[in-house]
């Protein structure tokens, strides 16, 4: 039985993640399944329980991104779009790319995380998850292929090997969402990116390959062709050692390419090839290839069937072997044993051994070390003595036809309310139609190369409307088939909450929660699910208004103290984005969304006309408050806008007032005096000395 290493992938990442929280992540895939993205693979990386209900774990996650102010990106083939799912909803920067001579095909993650517990200085120790996997964004990557992954951490200041690739890298994905070379303004759009960028700038770099006759791990970022950076980055090392190779797809015409020149350039003593067959036992290559590999020398292989069943019984079906891996090795005792793991098909775009074009490809060049001097390293591949009797060839971009990628992006940013589209070709663009459902959103005309137009104000309502339902649109006039694109969303603090409309005393509640668990459970209870999001599960009517502590005024003012808790907190700790939430959004608990309950209550005759009056009262004294401290300023100065619009809001308020003025004689007169002790914030009472 041959010693291959296995995980499960979802597994591996939460086993790195142990006692360290996420602050950000990058993640790159040719194929790019959003709904999945969001619902199964981001809560591996967040250690908090969640609802098995597809939707408020939504709400929940939402929450937990907020409290963390994490920042993410997903960067993706244009081509590579899986529309099928369910859409994007969460605060996730989602960057479309367009590689011009061949397909956007690295699949790597990288998550910048902290300790949980600080230090006895206070300070929380940062580390780099680095991973080169073979796995897309999508369920058949995560949970049903055959993949291979290696992650390496990197530590604060460590001197390292990786920093120079992996800077060049991250500039190189700036660069091509961009069109331009990076600048430090252009980096500063892609906050994830720059937040791993300082990170790597902290790190020093290693020049010496090896220590002590052993390999470091070396990043290929897609500047060199395979065999170009596997021979610099071993210094050759591999050189006459076995090489086997796994890999879903394989082209050529008589023979390959890819396998000719790793042939001339490492000389191996003996090659054995992973056969790639369908469900069917055909074999997904081209008969002549097939001849002409096993002319060049090749043996072909399979892996065990206990790795590939998905079940336990004889009978269960196969998993598809997705892994991409060229392993060399030498079949002695203590002998070494070097790997290349990543996105790397043995095509020739992949491998790209014409020295130019091709596809943009990563992975890690890795050397194993064995578990004691007298491990024997030996073929993961049994010999496959199994002739073909078909073959079905395929090509690496597969499928991507299916979603009907595009060269026009559209953007929304929920903030300014504006729509604005880019068309990514070199030339002007077609006359096009944007539309969802069959229904025309916006028609566009000749558009320009690389800039972006603003559309105008009634296109943008449309947009919006649209959005509160699905990211996905589809774009007629590119070609004979309609394309399929993924709405970039900004702003994301001013989106509406689709499935939480919680009542005044309930968002005061929430408010005053202290542990991102209670949150969850509270969000898990209060959810009101008006879809079969999952049909399992009990629609969850409205609470009925209860007379708690919470429903008068000790609650309100708890409530708001908590909430001011949070946000000189999230400002003190340079986490904007959680105070943009919490003041200035859209979403359930938004101060902004108080208000407007609180106005639509009054306009409706529902609640309490004084204790309307006294959480307007609170809302004013948070933004006197916080408006008026020195450090907060800047911030202050920066939110100009969401600062007037809520000032306006409270305005709004000014007939709440009237209405218990005009109550009786004397009230004009108290509430003069009410509000203004009302408004001034009391002093604390120093201690009394000598008094415990």
């Amino acid at each position: 039985m041959p010693d291959i290493p296995r995980a499960v992938l979802s597994e591996h990442f939460q086993a790195c993640m142990e006692n360290r929280r996420l602050v950000s992540a990058v993640f790159t895939t040719f194929r790019f399944d959003p709904g999945f993205f969001e619902s199964e693979v981001l809560p591996v990386f967040f250690d908090v329980s969640l609802s098995h209900a597809n939707a408020i774990k939504l709400v929940q996650l939402s929450e937990v991104l907020t409290k963390q102010s994490v920042n993410l990106a997903v960067y993706y083939d244009q081509h590579g779009l899986v529309a099928e799912g369910a859409s994007a909803k969460l605060d996730v920067q989602r960057i479309p790319l367009q590689h011009p001579t061949g397909i956007f095909h690295p699949k790597n993650v990288l998550a910048l995380v902290e300790d949980v517990e600080p230090d006895e200085s206070g300070h929380r120790p940062r580390a780099l998850l680095c991973a080169c996997l073979s796995a897309n964004l999508t369920r058949a990557g995560w949970w049903e292929n055959v993949e291979v992954a290696h992650i390496e951490k990197l530590n604060e200041g460590e001197a390292t090997h990786l920093r120079a690739p992996l800077i060049a890298y991250l500039d190189r994905l700036v660069g091509t969402a961009e069109f331009r070379r990076p600048n430090d303004d252009l980096r500063r759009r892609h906050a994830a990116l720059w937040d791993i960028r300082k990170f790597l700038e902290g790190c020093r770099q290693r020049d010496h390959r090896t220590v002590g006759g052993r390999l470091h791990t070396q990043f290929h970022n897609g500047e060199e062709s395979l065999p170009d950076f596997i021979a610099n980055s071993s210094a050759n090392a591999v050189r006459g050692m076995c090489l086997e190779i796994l890999s879903p797809y394989i082209d050529g015409g008589e023979a390959s390419a890819p396998l000719a020149a790793l042939l001339e350039r490492f000389q191996p003593r003996d090659v054995r090839v992973h056969l790639p067959r369908n469900e069917r036992g055909e074999a997904q290559c081209a008969q002549a290839l097939y001849e002409g590999m096993t002319a060049q020398g090749v043996t072909w292989g399979e892996l065990p069937r206990d790795l590939l069943r998905m079940g336990r019984t004889e009978d269960a079906r196969l998993r598809t072997v997705h892994a991409k891996v060229y392993r060399f090795f030498e079949p002695k005792r203590g002998g070494r044993e070097i790997l290349y793991i990543g996105s790397t098909n043995m095509t020739q775009a992949g491998c790209r051994v014409a020295g130019q074009g091709g596809n943009w490809e990563t992975g890690f060049l890795v050397e194993n070390i064995p578990s004691s001097a007298h491990a024997k390293p030996d073929w993961w591949l049994a010999v496959d003595e199994v002739r073909p009797s078909h073959f079905a060839p395929r090509s690496e971009d597969e499928g991507t036809a299916a979603s009907g990628g595009t060269q026009l992006a559209v953007r929304y940013a929920w903030n300014r309310k504006e729509a604005a589209v880019l068309w990514r070709g070199k030339k002007p663009s077609p006359a096009l139609t944007v539309e969802h459902a069959g229904v025309r959103l916006f028609e566009l005309s000749s558009l320009p190369s690389r800039e972006w137009r603003v559309l105008d104000a009634e296109a943008a309502k449309r947009l919006e409307q649209t959005l509160l339902s699905t990211s996905f649109l589809q774009v007629r006039g590119e070609g004979p088939e309609p394309g399929v694109l993924l709405v970039q969303e900004e702003g994301m603090a001013q989106r509406p909450s689709l499935l939480l409309d919680l009542s005044t005393a309930e968002i005061l509640r929430y408010w005053a929660l202290l542990t991102v668990e209670q949150r969850a459970e509270f969000i898990a209870a209060h959810v009101r699910l008006t879809g079969d999001d999952d049909p399992l599960m009990a629609k969850i009517a409205p609470l009925p208004i209860e007379t708690t502590l919470f429903d008068r005024f000790a609650g309100i003012f708890h409530a708001f103290s908590c909430l001011e808790a949070r946000v000189r907190e999230a400002l003190d700790d340079k986490k904007e984005r959680e105070a943009d939430y919490r003041l200035f959004g859209r979403k359930y608990d938004s101060l902004g969304s108080l208000l407007d309950r609180v106005l639509t209550d009054e306009k409706a005759g529902q609640g309490d006309r004084v204790e309307h009056y006294v959480v307007v009262l609170c809302a004013r004294q948070l933004m006197d408050e916080l408006g008026s401290e020195p450090r907060y300023q800047g911030y202050w100065e920066a939110h100009r806008d969401d600062v007037r619009q809520l000032t306006e809001q409270l305005a709004s308020a000014s007939p709440l007032r009237e209405t218990l003025a005009a109550g009786s004689g004397e009230m004009p007169a108290f509430l003069d005096w009410f509000d203004d002790w009302f408004l001034r914030r009391a002093a604390p009472v120093p201690p009394t000395e000598g008094v415990a």
